[in-house]
């Protein structure tokens, strides 16, 4: 049986979704998590110093006096990393980034490496030093993608993808909320859902920092529509069937080509997405076909409408949306893709992924 390690932060189910398939194709899956190794002497003094150091201006909010420190989180980290490849010996190492981890092992181990960068705001320079350690660097941006093929590292578009085992419809549920949006506060994010916010008020909203940072919605207002910080697995999928619009808006407007997980997510499950327009959104989906598109913050108000009232024909849209997932948009193939880059690898199965 092949092996592949996965580093990932264990936080998304990202890595949960790829064991998943994996195990399909009779391949051993172990899973490093990147946000979980810490040394004690770093717990309880390390960080509490630097605390006190940058409190007291002495250093920024960057540096770390311990960097170089074997109890440091990183360096710390790093021995665990390569502890972890030694005892699992796998055929094949996939990293998701962003967090970065382990650069003088993979340097210099001849397992072969994938790399995959599924986070919207690269540092560009630590992006192509990690991209170097890598056989072959994948991205969910066509625009990372072309940078790197300039400057002649191998890269190759990959993006995010549904896990179609945990994201389906539910045919019976009934439509009670008339819009869902679930994720961390962001100035755009707010600007998009306060718009929503003047169609309806039957909005779930799911995630981080909506009260501490809001400046549009009151504390009523937000008190009216939050349902919570988090909310994830068979939960999620519940409440997008429960709702007849899935709202879509990228962390930033405008600020990558890639498209971010929900909707893949929300297409998977049936649901009517309503997204703004990453340049990368257009490499899968068609406005009007397979999802509705929106470029302004303004326009969110008036196809809300349009949908609650009926005037857009929704069923052949949703039907649409999923069946392009189903196509070629799942971990299935996502994980048949990457089990080709393992050495000798042969598949127990015949598969028909394009």
């Amino acid at each position: 049986m092949k092996k592949i390690l996965i580093t990932f932060d264990d936080y998304f189910a990202i890595s949960s979704y790829l064991k998943k398939e994996f195990k399909e194709l009779n391949i051993e899956v172990n899973i490093f998590s990147t946000n979980i190794s810490e040394h004690w002497v770093n717990r309880f003094f390390l960080k509490k110093i630097n605390k006190i150091a940058r409190f007291f201006g002495i250093i920024d909010r960057d540096t770390d006096l311990f960097k170089r420190s074997r109890f440091s989180y990183e360096q710390f980290r790093d021995r665990q990393f390569a502890d972890r490849i030694k005892q699992f010996q796998p055929d094949l190492i996939l990293c998701i980034h962003g967090d970065h981890i382990g650069d003088a092992f993979l340097r210099d181990t001849k397992i072969p490496k994938v790399g995959w960068w599924v986070e919207p705001e690269p540092d560009i320079n630590t992006l192509i030093r990690l991209a170097r350690l890598f056989d072959i660097y994948l991205s969910y941006s066509s625009e990372i993608v072309e940078l790197l093929i300039d400057m002649n590292i191998r890269s190759e578009y990959q993006s995010h993808v549904a896990s179609t085992s945990d994201f389906y419809p539910i045919p019976e549920m009934a439509k009670d909320i008339d819009l869902l949006f679930y994720g961390s506060w962001s100035p755009w994010r707010e600007e998009v859902l306060f718009s929503a916010y003047k169609a309806t008020n039957n909005i779930a909203l799911y995630g981080n920092h909506w009260f501490k940072n809001s400046i549009f919605f009151s504390k009523k207002d937000l008190k009216l529509i939050h349902r919570g910080r988090d909310i994830i697995g068979p939960n999620l999928n519940e409440i997008i069937n429960r709702s007849k619009i899935v709202l879509s808006a990228q962390r930033q407007k405008k600020a990558t080509t890639g498209l971010d997980t929900r909707a893949f997510d929300a297409l998977a499950s049936g649901a009517l997405l309503l997204t703004d327009a990453p340049k990368d959104l257009f490499r899968h989906f068609k406005d009007l076909e397979d999802c509705i598109i929106y470029d302004s913050s303004q326009e969110v108000q008036g196809l809300i409408r349009a949908v609650i009232e009926g005037h857009i024909k929704v069923d052949k849209i949703k039907k649409s949306g999923r069946e392009k997932i189903l196509i070629n948009l799942t971990y299935k193939t996502l994980c048949a893709k990457i089990a080709a880059y393992i050495p000798y690898y042969t598949s127990p199965q015949k598969t028909n992924y394009p």
